[in-house]
């Protein structure tokens, strides 16, 4: 009996240990593309903790916790701020946004967003968005967004997104895998087909040697790609770097470099 108690304990106290969570993720990034430089700041907090999949910085695909976040940019053209938040009551969603450019040489352009959802099942969100530029006209988009488990850690998720006259349609896809043996493998991608624009597609992955460390690579059909790496130093705190280029432009250099705290 005091084995079979002992047995137990170990199983309860590692899948705690294993169900890493958070409730605050933040991250501080310098960008620097053809020796211009930009700098930014972001912070999203949930009301709730929510559970990793594995990878630290993997989550559900749908998200279903309220949450506030906001965002500062700077470079040497403009400053840029975005504020807003989600809340969920039951299974409906209310959500909005603010959002503002301050270009130095111009008058600054904000932009309103307000969101109302409803979570039709745990797997399944129904969203409408009205979209309200100051230099614009207002637009309502309509998305939906579903993910399939195709076992106990592994899915694929879709979201289709259109606007209210039809002139865009939007494809975005997720795949994550669990390798075993401690590796895991996701791949996203994006089409986007506009009526008054050419079409777009892009395509990253990223592939996990542990849940700690990571590399990335993205690419699209602008000829434009990046790639890179992430390691957490440990539960809390990650730093990231990578660099890009453009196939058809061999003097186009972007570096970037990254530094992520999860609480």
């Amino acid at each position: 009996m005091k084995k079979l108690s002992v047995a137990i304990a170990s199983v309860l106290f590692s899948g705690a240990a294993f169900a890493q969570s958070y409730q605050s993720i933040s991250n501080l990034e310098y960008l620097n593309v053809e020796s211009e430089d930009s700098v930014a700041v972001d912070s999203i907090y949930y009301f709730a903790p929510k559970q990793v999949l594995g990878p630290l910085d993997q989550f559900e695909y749908i998200n279903k916790e309220s949450n506030i976040f906001g965002r500062i940019s700077d470079n040497d053209y403009a400053t840029g701020y975005n504020v807003g938040g989600e809340y969920f009551a039951d299974q409906f969603l209310v959500g909005a946004s603010y959002s503002v450019v301050d270009p130095d040489d111009f008058d600054s352009a904000d932009q309103y967003t307000l969101s109302l959802g409803y979570l039709v099942s745990d797997n399944f969100l129904l969203k409408a968005e009205r979209v309200d530029p100051e230099h614009g006209d207002e637009t309502y988009f309509f998305s939906g967004r579903y993910d399939h488990a195709l076992n106990s850690t592994d899915y694929i998720g879709f979201e289709v997104r259109i606007d209210d006259e039809f002139d865009h349609r939007e494809l975005n896809g997720k795949y994550f895998k669990d390798l075993k043996q401690g590796n895991y493998l996701t791949v996203e991608a994006q089409y986007i087909n506009r009526d008054d624009a050419d079409n777009y597609w892009q395509l990253g992955s990223h592939y996990y040697f542990n849940k700690m460390t990571s590399v990335f690579v993205n690419f699209d059909d602008e000829d434009f790609y990046n790639f890179g790496a992430k390691y957490f130093i440990d539960t809390n705190f990650a730093v990231s770097a990578g660099y890009g280029s453009n196939w058809d432009e061999s003097s186009y250099d972007q570096w970037f470099l990254k530094a992520t705290a999860q609480f």
